[in-house]
This record gives structure tokens, C-alpha cells and sequence, in this order.
């Protein structure tokens, strides 16, 4: 893929994953979805590893959480800890889908792998900061043992999801590329 394909995909990843936060999230939260955390971070997570299959190269995914978490920060209230919960999530998926070679190797279980390190990293990010840098009442309740409960918790939920949801990322992944190929090769023949 080409640079600016590289560029597009991270983008749109991050303003996808950013819009899901914020408008998924109002309407788990108004219809009290149990799990809406968990739920929203395997969107996200299946936002990153479309986005690595389609442009794989280390740094895009970082790119694409500062920009989900920015768009995350417009919501009426700011909540800086979910911007560096979220950033932290790709960095982690970043590193780890690095490390694993995943995309080298085109490996769905890699891929999943990846999301699951990235997920619970973020989960416990987002408890502890609440907690110890922000002093959110429910985080300081909650104490250590209850943020490594919601953590276990809700990456596990989200682990279950990213199951189904790893096979369809590569799908949409692998048709993106074939339509993204498919008209560059009509271009140049035009």
C-alpha cells in the first residue's frame, strides 16, 4: 500500500474508533449497556487491526488512538484519563502487534492476541488513573482489588468479542485492499 493509503487508514480508524466513543458510548450509557466499556474498546481494537492489515507500520496505531482520544475529549465533559487510557491502548497494540509480527504473518490469532494485551493494559490504565491521578470517587472505593475485578472482568468480556470480531477485521481488511488495488491497477491502465 502507499503512503497516503498508510495515512488514510490510520485515520480513519482513529475517527472511527473517536466517533464510536463518543456516540456508541452516549447510547450504552443512556440505555445502561452492561459491559459498554468493553464493548467499545473490541470496536476500537477492531478498528486498529483493519488498520494494520491494510498499512502495516509501526507508530500507526498510536496515531490513530491520540486521534480516537481527541475526539474522545470533545464530548461535553472532558475526561482526560479516557484520552490516556485510550493513547495507552494503542501504544500497547502498537507494541505488541510489533513484536508478535502479526501483520507480517497475516496470523488471527496473533492479531487477537494483540487486542486482548492491549485491552486489559488499557483497562487497568484507565482504573488505576482514575483512581490514583484523578481521585474518581468510584475508582478510590473500588480500591486496588476492584479495579483488577473490573479489569479481569471486562477484558475478559472484551476478549470473547474480539473472537468474532478478529476474523472480520481481517475480511474487511483484505476487501479494502483488494478494491484499493483493484483501482489503482484501473487508474494506470486509464
Amino acid at each position: 500500500m502507499t503512503k497516503r493509503t498508510g495515512l488514510i487508514a490510520v485515520a480513519a480508524a482513529g475517527i472511527l474508533w473517536g466517533l464510536s466513543e463518543v456516540f456508541l458510548g452516549d447510547v450504552f450509557y443512556r440505555f445502561h449497556i452492561q459491559m459498554r466499556a468493553a464493548s467499545l474498546s473490541a470496536i476500537g481494537m477492531m478498528l486498529l487491526i483493519i488498520s494494520r492489515y491494510v498499512s502495516d507500520r509501526p507508530g500507526s496505531s498510536i496515531a490513530a488512538a491520540l486521534i480516537a482520544g481527541a475526539l474522545r475529549c470533545l464530548v461535553p465533559k472532558l475526561y482526560i484519563c479516557h484520552f490516556l487510557a485510550i493513547a495507552l491502548e494503542g501504544c500497547v497494540f502498537d507494541a505488541s502487534w510489533t513484536a508478535l509480527r502479526a501483520g507480517h504473518r497475516s496470523s488471527l490469532g496473533r492479531a487477537w492476541l494483540s487486542a486482548v494485551i492491549a485491552t486489559y493494559v488499557g483497562f487497568l490504565a484507565f482504573g488505576l488513573l482514575g483512581a490514583h491521578a484523578f481521585g474518581f470517587g468510584r475508582w478510590v472505593e473500588a480500591g486496588a482489588g476492584g479495579i483488577l475485578a473490573w479489569t479481569l472482568r471486562s477484558g475478559t468480556f472484551a476478549s470473547v468479542l474480539l473472537v468474532g470480531l478478529v476474523p472480520v477485521s481481517a475480511f474487511i481488511a483484505r476487501h479494502l485492499i483488494r478494491k484499493w488495488v483493484a483501482a489503482r491497477t484501473s487508474s494506470l491502465h486509464a
